[in-house]
């Protein structure tokens, strides 16, 4: 009897345990998938919130599936969005994701250049179990937008949650998608970047007008060169070989591109890679030493020990050697119409990423010492970048112009009495110190921005300088409050005329981010350019940047 009531007590436990095992992997099973979007980054000169608005609602009607997809509202995906800043990549969706407790994240740009059109998305798996989804297309007009956000759509639906797509919807879409026109050597300059002909790895110029004087004329020409499959972070000019000619020094996050344009040619030089721990901010090229070979300044920052460790490069007749090495200064060149190039630098602090105090650095035959300061009552917000000195005002006098944390100009004296401030904002910058640091009210701040250089110059030579200047423009709103991009640009011309700067001319605007430029013979033919880098696509996960680089004749300007 006994043995017959534990047999039975056996049996009751094993369907009991089974029923449970059963019921565990049926709600399993029945488990929803559960995705938050992040609303599009739109990139366009017109606003198109009501686009990105319709772009979350079709993705969230699409990809929901009842009982087994669920797309979580948008008042709650933007909450976790808050205090996250830097662009959107898989390492932040996926921290996103965790605040959430959703499974995928999805997220996503569009950008608008003339009539070309591209969306560029990803869904991310945030368990890390599948690759990332991504999804790129780049048509021509607004009305294939929609279509081909819906073709994502089922495509996530198919490969990620095992729903058929509408295969047939496809290959229409295909069948009418245009065909891609070769990009014409002559075009014009805002085209010339945008997204549609930057495939073209050939240099050409252009006829089409390039800078507007204000007036009914304009003066043309203008030359690209090829491609670059790297972002571009710095330029500048200078005869770094001691052979009588320009070479154009480029820098990249962690190398160094040496280029010479000669005879319509733009070839490679040198290339001299870094360390993996540094990122490069910034280069300067100058024959400070006067030794007859300009010297290469690399402003660095040793990510490893968040400390500066810049260097200067020099050709010895062989190769370009290291001859200062584990700086601690921001370097800046800045061109003085009547003393020339003046090497200029700050130091980082212990607390602080500027230490006070900018100072005229000098060969001293084995290091660059400190001389003294630049200007004694310059700023403390003013720091070695996005200044430099000259007589603006015409009165034989020079002063300090200036970037100010607004980006907007301003001219000091140098006693530090301030002469004027302008209105509008110039310059913006992708360029950035990323390590933590006390900001003016004490709060922390992981991200510093680093303002574009200068030039005071006289280009028509009728003894009067002018202030050239970048206006890089943001087309649509960021985001992430922490995080640029730029997707135009102009150069201006700006003048003083007794009560302020006042505007001589502009350019057209470029589209890409002009991520920095210099003035002087790049093709040595005796003749000053306006030499640009320009951005077209930045270097992040699941993109190959694209950069080039754009010149302009400026002997029209100059009566020649």
């Amino acid at each position: 009897m006994k043995t017959s009531f534990n047999k039975i007590g056996r049996l009751a436990l094993f369907s009991l345990a089974l029923t449970i095992i059963i019921g565990i992997s049926a709600e399993a099973s029945a488990k929803q998938s559960r995705i938050a979007i992040v609303p599009f980054t739109m990139n366009a000169e017109k606003d198109l919130t009501f686009l990105r608005e319709g772009i979350h609602s079709m993705l969230t009607s699409r990809l929901s599936w009842e009982g087994k997809v669920a797309v979580i509202g948008r008042e709650e995906t933007g909450k976790a969005l808050k205090n996250i800043s830097g662009p959107l990549n898989e390492e932040l969706a996926r921290k996103i994701g965790s605040r959430l407790n959703v499974d995928y994240v999805l997220y996503g740009s569009l950008t608008v250049f003339g009539n070309s059109v591209s969306i560029d998305s990803k869904i991310v798996d945030i368990s890390g179990t599948r690759p990332p989804l991504s999804f790129y297309n780049q048509s021509q007009g607004m009305g294939e937008v929609i279509p081909r956000i819906n073709l994502f759509a089922e495509e996530i639906s198919e490969k990620v949650f095992g729903r058929k797509i509408a295969v047939s919807e496809i290959r229409q879409l295909a069948q009418k998608a245009p065909a891609q026109t070769p990009p014409s050597q002559y075009m014009h300059p805002e085209r010339m970047f945008t997204g549609e002909f930057l495939e073209s790895e050939e240099a050409g110029g252009g006829r089409s007008s390039f800078v507007m004087t204000g007036r009914s004329d304009a003066t043309p020409g203008f030359w690209k060169s090829k491609n670059f499959q790297f972002q571009i972070k710095g330029l500048a000019l200078g005869d770094v070989d001691g052979d009588g000619k320009t070479e154009t020094v480029m820098i990249t996050k962690q190398a160094v591109h040496i280029y010479r344009s000669e005879n319509g040619r733009f070839a490679k030089i040198k290339e001299i890679a870094g360390k993996k721990y540094y990122k490069y901010l910034s280069v300067d090229v100058a024959d400070i030493n006067k030794d007859g070979n300009a010297e290469i300044f690399i402003t660095c920052l040793n990510k490893s020990d968040k400390s500066l460790d810049s260097f200067v490069l020099e050709w010895d007749g062989s190769d370009f050697k290291t001859i200062a090495d584990n700086e601690n200064w921001y370097f800046r060149v800045i061109s003085r119409p009547v003393l020339g190039s003046m090497l200029i630098g700050q130091k980082m602090g212990i607390s602080d990423l500027f230490r006070p105090g900018v100072y005229e650095l000098v060969w001293t035959g084995s290091d660059y010492k400190p001389q003294g300061k630049v200007a004694m009552g310059l700023p403390e917000n003013i720091t070695v970048f996005g200044f430099t000195i000259g007589d603006i005002l015409n009165n034989n006098d020079e002063v300090v112009a200036a970037f100010d944390e607004e980006e907007r100009l301003r001219i000091y004296s140098t006693g530090g009495d301030q002469e004027w401030k302008s209105e509008d904002r110039f310059g913006g910058s992708e360029n950035y110190i990323d390590i933590d640091f006390k900001d003016k009210e004490g709060d922390y701040e992981s991200r510093a921005y680093l303002p574009h250089r200068l030039y005071i110059v006289d280009l028509n030579k009728d003894g009067k300088t002018e202030l050239i200047t970048v206006k890089n423009k943001s087309t649509s709103g960021h985001l992430f409050r922490k995080f640029r991009h730029y997707s135009g640009a102009t150069f201006n011309s700006l003048s003083w005329d007794g009560l302020g700067l006042a505007e001589n001319w502009h350019t057209r605007k470029i589209s890409g981010y002009i991520c920095d430029y210099a003035i002087g013979d790049i093709n040595n033919d005796g003749k000053l350019d306006l030499v640009a880098a320009i951005v077209s696509k930045r270097d992040v996960i699941g993109q190959k940047a694209k950069s080039t680089v754009i010149t302009y004749d400026l002997s029209p300007l100059m009566g020649e």
